[in-house]
């Protein structure tokens, strides 16, 4: 196994990288919209990403915030490149070493630096602030690549160029310029790729511009149109590099051709080819002879098997035995040298040391002679080194000297021992022969000394090795010449009529007219001759002819490269420098029209006329796209996703229209950030029940004929908005007074009705019963007792080690708590809870949290939670009710994505057996069982209504547009799409019915399955989360701390 991955570690790596690429071009031809599952080849997904207005935007922000990003990189860190190229080294290591901070600081500390230096600056967060923080991490890039390749620049060519009369300027573009091409090239790369997929940074500085790393992020869920684009991004980079390498290969063929023209060797294998055909035909005309192949397949066997063996003689690693051995030989050479030159070392010192004596014998100046006597101290030091070493090497062979003399007295007596032995005995005989050899062998040694022996031992080997692989070279090379003989035979060109002419001398004595029939055959022995030199004749100027075309076209070239400029009759070709700058002029032109169609995209698609600020994935794009060719207007829509980014993002960009949540609207209403909304200027809503304002709107809105006022659902109304407090200048106010309802919904239990333990589980615990009502047979007759349902099953659920996927919200996440504890979905006043104040309440809802979470088997999920519960990866799950119908529906098409114009398609019949029939796997319940905790018992349990409303900023520039951008949104055909898009509750009444209903026709229900619709409605008994900031701070605090510490 070691080895498998030892020498296929690199494919591994590969794979890693490529497989994921591959799936996603593979499911960007799904025709369904699930991820996890292909479902047949379509394009759907590419027209769907062309016609997604907001994408296509963010990508064109992408483009042209990398490309000026990238221009502006290069020339600062260029001029920068050269500041520091004139530097002294210290310095420059120095600010290399700042400037390299950026590259291994976290992006986001550099994010939130520069987020801040714009805000204390008071620059306005825009494509400004994105394109400065941008430049901010690229400059460092182009300095690392182009810096390294400034510094190895030959001095001497800067020298040149200034002696032949150039200016610095002229200098650096004629010179230093074509030098640094490649790596300008490489950081100009590195810094577009860096600046296009850029996310953190961008994030945090971009204001109104989004690009398409933070779209994608925003995004609610995992579009497949994203799919299509990585495709399209993919194909596009490997179409650059296929050019770019094409162009390349081009040049360094153009280049090669010239050096072999230069040298004559220019189509030099083709030319060799054709000369020695022309050999072996004069040849074979000259001599009237030919070779013939033998069609002997044993012969032929042979004659490439001794090929073979002599390829692999010579491919052998014997070469690389002799070479060792050389090496071998020369190291030990150089041991021996280095102990001849330590006494040829210690003679010149001693000299030396004599002559400098000698010198302070005659000097006067006192302190030259302290000067020569610290030389001389040094050399008395030196003196001592190598006297010390001659003194080691001395008594070393003289040690060595009396060891052999010991060990030849022991060869002697062995000698003398085996001579008295019996000679029948060969075993004795044998070890005192072995013995006898290694004591003559360690006596070589001693006498000549270790590296001495081992050199000539080694010469010995080399010599045996080199004569070896000679001898069985030359055999072997004698056994092919033979066998070369044997099946290549050299036969006469005219061989038949030559065995006639045999066979018929053969015969002479038998045949009567021997001479006539002799006569017959020499004459047609001549004729076919002549035939066939001829034809030898015509083979021979076809090949000449094709090396004169060859000499032709290399005169051509030589000619159009290597002209003789001083020849008389010399003209200057035409059009010569565009010859030569056709590609820099391409490029150049490729350059300035991407960035002029980038820049105009860009310019064209900033002109907007409003700014909407919503929720990733909360809208049908089409939407959008419809109203902009409607109105002839343009609109900026902004993903994010959370609202404490759009309630930060208030401080750095202007939004006109946003859709926060319920909180949040209490908490910016609150604080000044949003304008009161004019329900006379919504013709689509009736609100006659509610709002007693002015009867006609003041702005010039569009009232389209088509317009319905359509009725807000009571409950949405009355019981959530009217218990979002708002405190305005004008007194006490409600949501409704600030904010319209987008979409609403609430939190509830998700059970995977395909795990059958829990199913038992639950029925044992009264939560779900079986009914035999026609109307559950979707969910094999099961029901949630949503009276016997209670927040403290997930305690219980989690301890018996069921599968736990929770929202992350860290509200949600203590509402269960709260619920369990107190009945209530936030902390409550004192009075309400017993005298507990609401930091006691959190601190008592965060032991639960921290209790629930503690085991491996319960996570917290965000956008994944969706795609948890569509592939079945749970058993309990908590999360809204529109996100439950989007996981847990079998897979449609919604009414917006059919092509209207399309011709109709007969549906192929689908063969029995062959797709798995849809079924529902999920239940979900609302709790509304009694509080068990002690007297808190006759309080119900309920769950967290939540809105999400658009509200108007106080900063709003286009009034009128935003209200009938509104009024465009609530129109019934829209409200669907919004419907279709989120799966969530819509507050229009009559868009409820419509859901709620089954069709009057089928009697299908809307999304195709009754229970699956029944989950549309939001409970009726749930409570609304409301703002406080110093209790809601807190709880985040306490909510992170319980995070951080899970395992």
């Amino acid at each position: 196994m070691k080895r498998f991955f030892k020498a296929s570690y690199f494919a591994i790596i590969l794979l890693l990288i490529y497989v994921p690429i591959a799936v996603m071009i593979i499911f960007s031809f799904n025709s369904g919209s699930n991820l996890n599952r292909f479902e047949g080849f379509s394009l759907k997904w590419y027209s769907s990403f062309l016609a997604n207005s907001p994408f296509v935007k963010s990508i064109i922000v992408s483009l042209f915030v990398a490309m000026m990003s990238t221009i502006i990189s290069i020339i600062i860190g260029m001029l920068a490149v050269i500041g520091l190229a004139k530097s002294r080294r210290k310095v420059r290591d120095k600010w290399v070493r700042i400037a390299n901070i950026p590259l291994v600081n976290a992006d986001v500390i550099t994010a939130v630096g520069l987020m801040l230096i714009f805000i204390f600056s008071g620059m306005k967060f825009g494509i400004v602030s994105l394109l400065a923080a941008h430049v901010s991490f690229n400059v460092p890039y182009v300095i690392v690549t182009v810096l390294p390749f400034m510094l190895r620049i030959d001095k001497n060519l800067l020298d040149a160029s200034k002696d032949l009369g150039s200016t610095p300027t002229k200098t650096f573009f004629k010179v230093v310029l074509p030098i640094l091409l490649p790596s300008i090239i490489t950081g100009a790369a590195i810094c577009f790729a860096m600046s296009f997929d850029d996310f953190i940074i961008s994030y945090f500085t971009g204001g109104d511009q989004t690009n398409v790393s933070t779209f994608i992020y925003t995004a609610k869920r995992m579009q497949p149109y994203i799919n299509a684009f990585g495709t399209i991004l993919v194909a596009a980079i490997i179409f650059i590099i296929l050019v770019w390498n094409a162009i390349e290969i081009g040049d360094q063929k153009s280049t090669l051709n010239k050096e072999l023209l230069k040298k004559g060797d220019y189509k030099i294998k083709l030319r060799t080819a054709l000369e020695n055909k022309i050999a072996v035909w004069q040849a074979c005309i000259d001599t009237e002879l030919k070779t013939r192949r033998s069609k002997n397949l044993f012969k032929w066997m042979k004659y490439n098997t001794l090929q073979l063996q002599i390829k692999r003689l010579n491919s052998k690693n014997n070469n690389s035995k002799i070479s060792k051995l050389e090496w071998k030989k020369a190291l030990l050479t150089d041991e021996i040298k280095e102990e001849k030159r330590f006494k040829t070392i210690h003679a010149k010192l001693v000299e030396k040391k004599a002559q400098i004596e000698l010198k302070i014998s005659k000097l006067d100046n006192e302190k030259k002679i302290k000067k020569l006597e610290s030389v001389v101290y040094k050399l008395d030091k030196k003196i001592d080194k190598y006297q010390g070493e001659l003194d080691w090497i001395a008594n070393r062979d003289e040690i060595a000297k009396e060891k052999a003399s010991h060990v030849l007295d022991q060869i002697n007596t062995l000698r003398v021992e085996m001579d008295a032995l019996d000679q029948n005995d060969k075993k004795q005989l044998n070890w005192y022969k072995k013995k006898i050899a290694v004591l003559e062998t360690k006596r070589s040694e001693l006498i000549e000394g270790k590296v001495n022996l081992k050199l000539r031992m080694t010469i010995e080997k080399l010599e045996v090795l080199k004569t070896k692989n000679e001898e069985i070279s030359r055999v072997k090379y004698e056994e092919l010449q033979k066998q070369k003989a044997l099946v290549l035979k050299q036969v006469s060109i005219v061989e038949s009529i030559d065995k006639k002419i045999a066979k018929l001398e053969a015969n002479k004595e038998n045949i009567e007219n021997f001479n006539e029939q002799y006569d017959i055959l020499q004459a047609e022995r001549k004729e076919k001759m002549e035939l066939v030199k001829d034809a030898y004749y015509g083979k021979i100027e076809a090949a000449k002819a094709k090396l004169n075309d060859i000499q032709e076209e290399t005169t051509k070239k030589m000619k159009k490269h290597f002209p003789d400029v001083l020849a008389e009759d010399y003209v200057a070709p035409k059009g010569r420098w565009i010859a030569k700058k056709w590609k820099p002029i391409t490029m150049g032109t490729i350059l300035v029209s991407s960035f002029s169609l980038i820049t105009t995209a860009y310019i064209m698609n900033n002109i907007y006329d409003l700014v909407v600020g919503n929720w990733g994935s909360y809208i049908d794009m089409d939407v959008i796209t419809n109203f902009e060719k409607e109105y002839g207007v343009k609109v900026n829509y902004q993903q994010y996703d959370s609202n404490e980014s759009l309630y930060n993002k208030n401080y750095t960009f202007n939004y006109d229209l946003m859709v926060p949540s319920d909180y949040m609207v209490q908490k910016m209403g609150n604080e000044g950030l949003l304008q009161p909304i004019k329900w006379e200027c919504l013709p689509t809503v009736d609100s006659s029940s509610w709002y007693n304002g002015p009867s006609s709107c003041d702005l010039d809105i569009n009232n389209d004929p088509e317009y319905e006022a359509n009725t807000i659902n009571e409950a949405l109304v009355n019981e959530v908005m009217a218990d979002i407090k708002i405190t305005d200048e004008e007194g006490d106010k409600t949501a409704i007074d600030y904010s319209i309802p987008y979409i609403w919904g609430d939190v509830r239990f998700v059970f995977n009705t395909t795990n059958s333990s829990l199913m038992t589980w639950l029925i044992d615990k009264g939560v779900v019963k079986t009914s035999d009502d026609p109307i559950h047979d979707d969910t094999n007759g099961y029901i949630v007792d949503e009276a016997s349902l209670s927040w403290s099953l997930l305690w219980e659920a989690a301890n018996k080690g069921y599968n736990l996927a929770l929202n992350e919200d860290p509200k949600n996440v203590f509402m269960y708590a709260f619920e369990k504890l107190y009945g209530n979905v936030k902390p409550e006043d004192s009075s309400e809870v017993n005298g507990l104040s609401k930091k006691q309440q959190v601190d008592a809802a965060a032991a639960e949290v921290k209790t629930l979470l503690a085991p491996k088997n319960v996570g917290i999920y965000g956008d994944q939670l969706i795609d948890k519960v569509a592939i079945g990866d749970y058993d309990v799950a908590v999360m809204y009710n529109g996100d439950a119908i989007w996981a847990l529906s079998e897979d449609y098409e919604p009414e917006g994505d059919e092509d209207e114009d399309a011709p109709a398609v007969e549906e192929e019949p689908t063969v029995p057996g062959e797709e798995e029939e849809w079924s529902l796997k999920g239940l979900t319940g609302v709790p509304e069982a009694n509080v068990e905790t002690e007297g808190f018992e006759d309080k119900i349990q309920n769950t967290n209504i939540w809105t999400d409303n658009m509200v108007i900023s106080k900063k709003n520039r286009n009034l009128r547009l935003t209200y009938d951008f509104i009024n465009y949104l609530l129109k019934e055909d829209n409200q669907y799409l919004i419907v279709d898009e989120t799966g969530s509750t819509s507050p229009l009444e009559n868009i409820i019915e419509g859901v709620m209903e089954p069709d009057e026709d089928t009697g299908e229900y809307y999304f195709g399955s009754p229970t699956i619709t029944s989950w549309f409605m939001p409970t009726d008994i749930g409570t609304s989360f409301t703002f406080d900031e110093v209790i809601d701070n807190y709880l985040v605090d306490e909510f992170n701390k319980i995070v951080a510490t899970k395992v």
